[in-house]
């Protein structure tokens, strides 16, 4: 059986709420099944995502987003992307933003410490 896909860690993180919340959970709708968790209020259809694409962060800048090569990623949130024109992009999926220069170097090397990822571990965000 299928769970509600806005059902993480006893928490529903419906884009329809302002944060995620155990308040307006019912696990019956959640855990029941698409039958049964299409039908609460506060279920939403999850927007597609391309296949290999990084359609999910938005427009790349290549002068603020851009690295001429490939970060290391250790942290589980950090998604790597190999731009058409050469560049690689590097993107958080806590943030669901693609990361700055500056900020991909942080991530790369002080990922344990990072309150995103901890959030993201938390909320049980996707990877």
């Amino acid at each position: 059986m299928s769970v509600c896909p806005w059902f993480k860690d006893g928490y529903c993180s419906s884009p329809l709420l302002d944060y995620p919340s155990a308040d307006v959970v019912n696990k019956v709708y959640c855990l029941g099944g698409p039958e049964l968790y299409t039908r609460c209020r506060l279920y939403r259809e999850p927007r597609p995502i391309k296949e290999g694409g990084y359609d999910e962060f938005g427009k790349p800048f290549l002068m603020v987003h851009g690295l001429d090569k490939a970060p290391e990623a250790l942290c589980e949130f950090m998604k790597v992307f190999k731009h058409e024109q050469g560049k690689y992009l590097a993107g958080c999926l806590v943030l669901k933003r693609f990361l700055g220069i500056h900020e991909v170097n942080l991530c790369s090397n002080f990922w344990k410490q990072c309150p995103y990822r901890k959030l993201g571990l938390k909320l049980g965000t996707p990877t």
